[in-house]
């Protein structure tokens, strides 16, 4: 079911969470990627004792080897960030960095905004989709074992933004969300229109069968915009596709992967405490450490736990494409493969 295309690190995981630091004790994953003034740049996901989202910064020389910030590069602001902000993406758009993160206020995900000229002070610019209507973008965002009912959709669920790092066609576009996803495109990088009519849906048996997921921003190549998505399974597994993208007509879809072109293999990656589990983080924070493994333990033996690559950050540098992920909802893990094994996957 999966090409073999991408040679993970030695040195995996290369974040860990780091029980000195409080707001990052428990888990950290998910991370952003960019390449900078001879840099590897990284903003990940991080979890403490509270159980709340906030994203930490890391920098490398290698790419493999990084120096944490002990201090928060974004954390939680506003009303809608109150129980976490997740998932960031970066990407530079002339002498401007963008993220786009997750907003979690213990009810509802919402897509939204941050720019940055030296990556280290963040202005807000809110949510991306104020107006966004899930059950008209023929979305739903329910529990896992649910995930065919229609009728209990959050009505302004919407995460997981990936921006184009150049405009096409005088506009410049997003690809975004879980279950489908859609695209987006705007005038000025402030205002965008999303369109409804989903842009890809998940494929009765492939690996992508149940669920998809924006993976990092779209990476341009000579044959066409690469776009890393997730594909997740009846068995609650999470792996890797591709599409690749026209360079000048984004909705004009080149190829598909058949197969995934990777997937969860290692302990690190399918031994984590992954938090779409029944009753997520406001169930697993009234526990204590006992009862929290004991109920892991059965979340594996039941078969409800998923094993999980999650990438959100990608660096293509020369003909080498290395993508930065979450394993397991817990550590942070990377992998390189050739560009051209990618675009020549079938």
């Amino acid at each position: 079911m999966t090409n073999n295309i991408f040679t993970r690190s030695k040195f995996n995981p290369i974040l860990k969470p780091d029980k000195k630091i409080p707001w990052e004790t428990t888990m950290v994953y998910n991370p952003a990627a960019i390449y900078e003034n001879k840099k590897y740049h990284l903003f990940y996901r991080a979890i403490g004792g509270a159980w709340v989202s906030k994203i930490g910064y890391a920098v490398s020389d290698d790419g493999e080897n990084f120096i944490k910030d002990k201090h928060p590069a974004l954390e939680p602001e506003l009303e809608i960030e109150k129980n976490g902000i997740e998932d960031p993406r970066i990407v530079k758009i002339g002498n401007t960095f963008y993220m786009s993160y997750t907003a979690y206020d213990g009810n509802t995900a919402r897509l939204c905004l941050a720019f940055s000229r030296d990556m280290k002070k963040w202005t807000r610019q809110g949510e991306v989709f104020p107006s966004w209507d899930a059950r008209k973008a023929q979305s739903f965002i329910v529990s896992w074992d649910k995930a065919q009912n229609n009728k209990t959709a959050k009505k302004h669920w919407n995460k997981a933004g990936g921006i184009f790092s150049e405009k096409i066609n005088n506009k410049y576009w997003m690809i975004f969300g879980d279950r489908n996803l859609w695209l987006a495109s705007s005038l000025n990088k402030k205002i965008w229109q999303p369109y409804y009519k989903p842009f890809l849906k998940p494929r009765p048996d492939f690996f992508d069968s149940v669920h998809i997921e924006m993976g990092p921003p779209p990476i341009k190549t000579r044959k066409g915009w690469l776009v890393l998505y997730h594909g997740i399974d009846k068995k609650r597994v999470y792996r890797l596709g591709c599409l690749l993208l026209d360079l000048k007509n984004v909705n004009n879809i080149l190829y598909r992967s058949k197969k995934a072109i990777f997937e969860p293999e290692k302990p690190y990656e399918i031994s984590g405490l992954v938090d779409i589990l029944p009753g997520g983080f406001e169930k697993m924070e009234q526990m204590d450490e006992a009862e929290l493994q004991k109920y892991i333990t059965k979340a594996k033996n039941s078969h409800v736990m998923p094993s999980v690559i999650f990438c959100t950050g990608a660096i293509l540098k020369n003909n080498t494409l290395r993508i930065y992920y979450g394993a397991g909802d817990d550590v942070i893990c990377t992998a390189t493969a050739n560009i051209n094994d990618i675009l020549n996957s079938k």
